[in-house]
C-alpha cells in the first residue's frame, strides 16, 4: 500500500527506525535523510521526486555512499519502492541528470473476519475444496499437485545454547552460541524475537569482555548495585528493553563483582582441570593416612629400656651435682663472674 499521508510515513519510518536500536549519531542522521524523503512526497500519488543524492547526503552530514546504504535498507525493511531509477544527463541528452523518483509503502492490513460460525474442516483444507467427480478420473486441482516431490523440508538447524556461562565468546560461532544461551537463561527464544537483532545488540558487550553471567547480572541491576526488579514482564519489545536495561553499564563494567569477570579461553576444562587435581590431591592424602606407618610397634621391652636408659641418665646427672667443686672450678667461676 503506497502511503499518501506525511503523518502515517513519519509515523511508520520512526517506528523502522527505533526497531533497529542504532546509535545515536546514526539514528539521527538516517532519521534526518528520512523525513526529508517524507516531506517531498505528493499528497495526492504519494510520488517523491526531484530529491538527489546529494540533498540526501547534505541532510544526513554524510557521503553519498552512506545514502546508497540507507535506500538499500529502506528497499530491505519494505519501507521504500525505487519506481524510477536516475540517469545521466549524458544518457538522456539534456543538460542536467534526472533524480530518481520513490513511494513509501506499507503493509496491507487484513480486515478482520467477525463470523461466529467455525470453518468446516473438510471445505477449510485446499485440497478438498474442489468439486466431487464421480467419473472416476481424479480433479483437475488433484492432478496439478505433486505432494511426493524430490523438494526437501527447509529444516533450520537449532542454534547451540551450550554456552558456559562465565566464558567470553570470541569466535561468530561461540559469540551466537553465548546469545542463544543468555536468551534462554531469560526467558526468550528464537521463536520470540529476531535473533540477529540479539547479537547486534550484544556485539559490544562480548568485545568489552562481558560473559553471559555478567550480562543477567547487568540486565537485574544499576552499576551502584540497585535492584531493578523483573526486566521483561509486560513487554511487548523485548530487546528494546534489554537495551534499555544495558545502557547504564555503558563506561562501567568496572563496577560489575568480581565474581562475575568473565574467563577467556575454554572455561570448562580450566575448570575440569582444576578438579581433575583437587580430586588427585584429596585421594593422595587419603592414600598416605591409610598406608601403616614402618616404624616398629610400640612394646612392653621397649618402653621398660627407654625408663631404664632416662633413670640412668639422671642418676648420673645427680651424682654430677651432689659432688664438691674443685679450686680449680671455684677460681674459673669467680674469673667469670668478675
Amino acid at each position: 500500500m503506497v502511503l499518501t499521508d506525511q503523518v502515517a510515513a513519519l509515523r511508520r519510518v520512526e517506528h523502522l527506525v527505533d526497531a533497529e536500536l542504532w546509535r545515536a549519531d546514526k539514528r539521527t542522521r538516517w532519521l534526518g535523510m528520512l523525513r526529508r524523503l517524507v516531506c517531498s512526497m505528493d499528497w495526492t500519488t504519494g510520488l517523491i521526486s526531484g530529491v538527489t543524492l546529494a540533498q540526501l547526503a547534505e541532510v544526513g552530514n554524510c557521503s553519498t555512499r552512506t545514502v546508497s546504504r540507507l535506500l538499500a535498507w529502506a528497499q530491505d525493511a519494505d519501507l521504500l519502492v525505487v519506481v524510477e531509477v536516475g540517469a545521466a544527463a549524458a544518457f538522456l541528452g539534456t543538460d542536467r541528470n534526472r533524480a530518481p523518483a520513490y513511494v513509501l509503502v506499507a503493509p496491507v492490513q487484513e480486515p478482520e473476519h467477525h463470523s461466529t460460525t467455525p470453518p468446516d474442516p473438510l471445505t477449510a483444507s485446499a485440497q478438498l475444496s474442489g468439486p466431487v467427480e464421480e467419473s472416476g478420473d481424479l480433479p483437475q486441482s488433484y492432478v496439478c499437485n505433486k505432494p511426493l516431490t524430490n523438494k526437501r523440508l527447509d529444516h533450520q538447524p537449532t542454534p547451540d545454547s551450550n554456552w558456559p556461562a562465565w566464558q567470553i565468546p570470541a569466535t561468530p560461532a561461540q559469540r551466537s552460541a553465548a546469545v542463544m544461551t543468555f536468551l534462554n537463561r531469560i526467558g526468550l527464544g528464537a521463536s520470540r524475537v529476531p535473533v540477529w537483532r540479539a547479537r547486534a545488540l550484544l556485539a559490544r558487550w562480548w568485545a568489552e569482555g562481558i560473559c553471559v553471567a555478567g550480562l543477567l547480572y547487568m540486565i537485574d541491576h544499576h552499576p551502584d548495585g540497585t535492584s531493578r526488579g523483573d526486566a521483561l514482564r509486560g513487554a511487548v519489545d523485548p530487546l528494546r528493553v534489554l537495551g534499555h536495561r544495558l545502557r547504564p553499564w555503558v563506561g562501567h563494567t568496572d563496577a560489575l563483582p568480581t565474581h562475575l569477570t568473565g574467563h577467556h579461553g575454554d572455561y570448562r576444562a580450566a575448570q575440569a582441570t582444576k578438579i581433575a587435581h583437587r580430586v588427585a590431591t584429596a585421594e593422595r592424602d587419603r592414600a598416605q593416612r591409610a598406608t601403616p606407618r614402618s616404624e616398629p610397634p610400640s612394646t612392653t621391652t621397649a618402653r621398660q629400656a627407654a625408663r631404664d636408659t632416662l633413670d640412668a641418665l639422671l642418676t648420673a646427672r645427680g651424682r654430677r651435682r651432689a659432688q664438691p667443686a674443685t679450686p680449680d672450678k671455684t677460681r674459673r667461676r669467680t674469673r667469670s663472674a668478675l
